[in-house]
């Protein structure tokens, strides 16, 4: 058995695709993989310390937005990847120039989500990816 070692979270205020989400990253990587459907309970993980290594986030959610997430996060822990989705691919260079590591546009293929978190993954625990695909 594969040890786990990464902490995913998805956040998503839609509940059918963060639950598809959720059910891809399970059944596909070896990391313990935390839902939410509010950014404000993301921070409040990571501030007592549980947190995720990756924060796997939509855009366009109430109460708080994923961009406003996204610099929360970098401004208070630099060292997390943060992964950006939105149905609005006009999104990604807004998102990557506020510090995003990557963006998926919704809707993405299983392989492309896999293939980006298992690049962060390969990363934060230095080894190789296992889905290797297209370069990203």
């Amino acid at each position: 058995m594969t040890q786990v070692r990464t902490t995913i979270a998805v956040v998503d205020d839609h509940n059918i695709f963060r639950s598809m989400v959720v059910s891809a990253l399970t059944g596909n990587l070896p990391s313990k993989i935390l839902s939410f459907d509010d950014p404000v309970r993301v921070l409040g993980t990571l501030k007592s310390g549980e947190g995720a290594d990756i924060i796997l986030s939509d855009i366009n959610m109430p109460q708080m937005n994923g961009m406003e997430l996204l610099k929360r996060i970098k401004k208070e822990y630099p060292g997390k990847v943060c992964i950006m989705m939105s149905a609005e691919p006009g999104y990604e260079d807004f998102a990557k120039q506020s510090g995003a590591d990557a963006f998926l546009a919704k809707p993405f293929k299983l392989a492309d989500l896999l293939t980006v978190v298992e690049k962060f993954i390969g990363r934060l625990e230095n080894r190789p990816p296992a889905f290797a695909a297209q370069p990203i």
